[in-house]
């Protein structure tokens, strides 16, 4: 019983909920699939400044109306990515996430940290990670397939606002953990099990 009970405990940790349909994955490990606004482009991508393992999408200044775009296209689902804004933006400006029929082209808006954005929801500028997923519809910028589209906004300073771990799904999906992460349950699980197996031992 107690081993059934281990394992189940495994499959709840490591087995995602709900199978989503995932039509995009994005650790910024380059900027392949994207391509730069017709205005000029300040994005680029960077190690992780945080203490996180691999890169983050980060802008040297801020722009609008898009920074880059998806190549690829997306005709409705979630947009599911990690955020993170420097703090002392506070709600002065940072990253922003949204769909466009074109390079930019007619655009919607929907996430921001600027308090004027308008957008369905707000981006947290607090100095950490945050995760996001956020329902979209091309139908909603007149197109059958939409771009995404990211960009810093309304602050020139330098990697303010960082991007990491985008993917489009059919449902929400969770924050994706950190290998620490799962070290650290791989470990708590190691000494679960050794505790019963010692438990075992001194019933016998």
């Amino acid at each position: 019983m107690k081993k059934i009970a281990l394992a189940a405990l495994f499959c709840t940790v490591f087995h995602p909920a709900v199978a989503a349909t995932v039509s995009l994955t994005e650790n910024f490990d380059d900027l392949n699939g994207w391509t730069p606004a017709s205005h000029g482009s300040y994005a680029h991508v960077i190690a992780d400044p945080t203490g996180g393992s691999g890169n983050v999408l980060a802008f040297a200044s801020g722009n609008s109306a898009g920074d880059i775009f998806s190549l690829g296209t997306f005709t409705s689902g979630y947009i599911n990515f990690d955020y993170f804004g420097a703090a002392a933006l506070g709600s002065s400006g940072g990253g922003f996430v949204g769909i466009s029929a074109g390079l930019p082209g007619t655009h919607q808006w929907l996430a921001g940290s600027s308090p004027h954005n308008g957008t369905p929801m707000s981006l947290v500028n607090n100095g950490t990670w945050n995760h996001y997923s956020i329902a979209f519809n091309a139908a909603n910028v007149g197109a059958g397939a939409a771009h995404l589209m990211l960009e810093q906004f309304s602050t020139n300073i330098p990697n303010q606002a960082y991007f990491r771990n985008l993917t489009v799904s059919d449902t929400p999906l969770a924050a994706v953990p950190e290998p620490e992460t799962y070290a650290m349950l791989l470990a708590g699980l190691g000494l679960i099990g050794f505790s019963l197996r010692r438990r075992q031992a001194a019933a016998r």
